[in-house]
């Protein structure tokens, strides 16, 4: 595809796609995450024709199941715009972040997946963690993660 730009953003640009997407129960205003203004935390976005339609949010965390790996980032409230879905965009957003990330010797990218997004974070190279858990008015989870 042409005219494809992927480039880090704004968190208020994150906010339409998370309420399409992740998040229709909650009001525009409250699409926000506790971690969007944090020093260490990043967001990108896939633009096409200059159109936002791929988010993701990337937040300096560790998570203890992998104790001895130090640097450690955590992806959260990644989307695709609904009618951009199947089309590669989600899958640029995350080959982006994964150099990017290892550009700043990050070694692993962790996330807690959505059981229908689980083939698509394999596909791209994520590995499942136990089982899933529910997540209220969300849905089941599953721990994945990447090593880089």
């Amino acid at each position: 595809m042409k005219n494809i730009e992927i480039k880090l953003i704004d968190p208020k640009l994150t906010h339409n796609i998370r309420s399409e997407v992740l998040w229709p129960h909650k009001d525009l205003k409250d699409c926000t995450i506790n971690e969007d203004n944090l020093s260490n935390t990043f967001h990108l976005g896939v633009f096409l024709n200059s159109n936002i339609v791929s988010i993701g949010t990337f937040i300096k965390e560790k998570n203890n199941t992998f104790k001895s790996i130090n640097n450690q980032y955590r992806l959260r409230a990644m989307a695709t715009s609904k009618i951009y879905q199947g089309k590669s965009m989600g899958y640029m957003l995350i080959n982006f972040a994964i150099k990017y990330l290892r550009e700043k010797n990050i070694k692993l990218l962790w996330c807690d997946a959505r059981k229908v997004a689980i083939a698509f974070y394999e596909k791209s190279g994520f590995k499942t963690h136990g089982e899933y858990y529910l997540i209220p008015k969300i849905g089941l989870h599953k721990l994945m993660y990447i090593y880089l």
